[in-house]
């Protein structure tokens, strides 16, 4: 049980930890870029007064470039979260687990989702999940965490990590099957 606690932990944090690095990707690199691009502005009008050295607005240059390289990293990542968010919806929700079927809701090619798929399981964002190749199909396995009896009253949850549809024992904690959020 405690190893489950620390799977489910995982997963929402791997989810959080990848949202928080793209924003901040993102931001740093437009703030240090907004701040370079004025520097070489100045610089090559002459605005310190000094003659033009174009060995600083080449290493100005050079940062902008990281900046930049910052920027596309922080959007891909939060892309990322996006898809895996999007990906969790028309599964929970539609209950599509056909990665055909999730390619076509997604105007993205098998392939493209097949592989962003098992990104997202290798970086921790599903819990318990693996991609049936032959079935062409993920299957997530939700593990029971409870003894809870079958004739108990059932009630549907919306998870508030990942925004999944899910169904618990009315009155008990449930667990989202897909990010392992609990859910009260």
């Amino acid at each position: 049980m405690l190893e489950l606690g620390i799977r489910m932990n995982k997963s929402k944090t791997a989810v959080a930890v990848h949202s928080m690095v793209g924003h901040l990707l993102c931001l740093i690199g437009y703030s240090l870029g907004t701040l370079i691009l004025i520097a070489i502005f100045l610089e090559s009008i002459g605005a310190y007064e000094t003659k033009v050295e174009y060995e600083t607005i080449l290493v100005s240059l050079i940062f902008l470039g990281i900046c930049v390289i910052g920027i596309i990293i922080g959007t891909r990542i939060k892309g990322s979260v996006n898809r895996f968010r999007q990906y969790v919806s028309l599964m929970s929700l539609q209950k599509l687990t056909s990665i055909s079927d999730i390619a076509a809701r997604t105007s993205k090619s098998v392939y493209l989702v097949k592989k962003d798929l098992q990104k997202m399981i290798s970086r921790s964002f599903f819990v318990n999940a693996t991609i049936d190749i032959a079935a062409n199909k993920i299957i997530v396995c939700a593990e029971t965490l409870s003894t809870q009896g079958g004739s108990a009253e059932q009630e549907v949850f919306y998870c508030p990590g990942c925004g999944a549809a899910g169904t618990r024992v009315k009155g008990m904690i449930g667990y989202c099957e897909y990010c392992g959020s609990p859910v009260q």
